[in-house]
């Protein structure tokens, strides 16, 4: 087995001042996502955009370059899933670099239900231009990732969540949810194996259980609660029967000494 090995490289201090990145997006649709850089200088007076994405259909990317009076000085496209501007850097008197990417939400390769599948929405980093015209090794301003899905895996999440709450319910109420559990484990292993409408059936007895078994702690917490006040009521109707009793057993000795 070989073992991978990455070097960190630390943050630049570039800023994100605004975004639009959607956090989720269904496999095979269009997506957008666009976000502002400002900080330009922190760390370096002249650097070029590399711009990175796992969207697919030959994703275009659009960055503008604005001057400090808030107009847009220069904009430039690109197509492909990693691109460097070699051409345009960034540099004095650009106060802001707008980016957008389009492409097409890529397909689910690993299916899991925890963590949710997902994908590089885009991946932004400058990099460095030395005096001389020569560049730098790249440093990454940020990073985005988007949850996709299908519409099949979706309903099985979303009847997953409902079991799960369902679960956590009964639990409150102390109720037995073994079996529930069962159900929903079995749910989630078959969302792993992209058998979605078996992720649903499980899913769905899950919440039954869990709600059969909330039902009967109730049942349960009511029973007991009636058995309390009834052994209240016999003490009560014992104290009366016994003051009753202790009443006319004084007035009986109170008559005999009259």
């Amino acid at each position: 087995m070989l073992a991978l090995s990455t070097v960190a490289v630390p943050a630049a201090a570039v800023s994100v001042d605004s975004e639009d990145v959607p956090s989720e997006a269904e496999a095979g649709t269009g997506y957008e996502a666009s976000v502002t850089l400002t900080d330009l200088y922190t760390d370096n007076n002249k650097w070029q955009l590399n711009a990175s994405t796992e969207l697919t259909g030959d994703p275009l990317w659009t960055i503008e370059y604005v001057g400090v009076e808030g107009d847009v000085t220069e904009t430039v496209t690109r197509t492909g899933q990693n691109v460097t501007v070699s051409e345009r850097t960034v540099e004095s008197p650009t106060s802001e670099v707008r980016v957008t990417v389009e492409g097409t939400v890529p397909e689910v390769g690993n299916w899991s239900y925890e963590p949710r599948p997902s994908f590089l929405a885009m991946e932004l980093a400058q990099v460095p231009v030395t005096s001389d015209g020569s560049t730098g090794a790249p440093s990454t301003i940020e990073t985005w990732t988007a949850a996709h899905y299908t519409a099949d895996s979706q309903n099985a999440r979303e009847a997953i969540e409902s079991a799960t709450e369902a679960i956590a319910s009964a639990e409150d109420a102390g109720g037995d949810v073994s079996d529930a559990e069962d159900s929903l484990a079995d749910a989630k292993r078959f969302y792993r194996n992209e058998d979605f409408d078996a992720a649903v059936d499980n899913a769905e007895d899950a919440q039954e259980q869990a709600s059969d078994a909330e039902q009967a702690a109730q049942s349960s917490q009511q029973t007991q609660q009636l058995l309390v006040y009834a052994g209240v009521g016999v003490v009560v109707l014992l104290l009366i029967g016994g003051g009753v009793y202790w009443y006319r057993q004084n007035q009986q000795d109170t008559s005999r000494l009259g």
